[in-house]
């Protein structure tokens, strides 16, 4: 087992590279395991398998953050010092158009409550104003024929 752990904490991912697969991941852990039946060989192996070991070697601050969530606090350290580091990405909004399904004015006027109507059937879900809902007669969907069913929401833009 001494010739797979190396003391340079670099180099102690026992062969595991970034940019491969979850297969070719998978694979290699299995040949390790076959060969070791050491604990730290199966916590590499183990840590190699999940998205929080793969973002490490994306970014600095995703090196910290495994580092410090149950990833290798020292390996992720020196891993920081040499991924790079990406500038905070700003939010942008959006201003979506959100149709009545009946009477096509927006159901939304800002990112207040507001209650909805929403109908379903077999293929669609569709959404209008409660007071739209009495001025929709059709009981079947024009493009499956199953029947609408209909509740009442409240929802804000944001949360629909």
């Amino acid at each position: 087992m001494a010739r797979l752990i190396s003391a340079d904490p670099l180099r102690n991912m026992l062969g595991f590279v970034p940019g491969r697969s979850a297969a070719e991941y998978r694979d290699h852990a299995d040949r390790l395991l076959s060969e070791s039946d050491d604990p730290f060989v199966r916590q590499v192996c183990d840590w190699w398998q999940t998205p929080e070991c793969w973002y490490a070697y994306e970014s600095k601050a995703g090196a910290i953050w495994w580092g410090n969530n149950g990833g290798p606090s020292e390996y992720a350290k020196k891993l920081a010092e040499v991924v790079p580091s990406y500038p905070k990405v700003p939010s942008v909004s959006v201003k979506a158009r959100t149709p009545c399904f009946c009477c096509e004015k927006d159901l939304f006027k800002s990112d207040e409550e507001v209650k909805l109507c929403v109908l379903s059937c077999a293929c669609s879900t569709w959404y209008m104003h409660v007071k739209c809902r009495s001025d929709f007669v059709f009981p079947r969907c024009f493009k499956c024929s199953s029947l609408y069913s209909d509740t009442i929401i409240t929802k804000k833009l944001s949360s629909l």
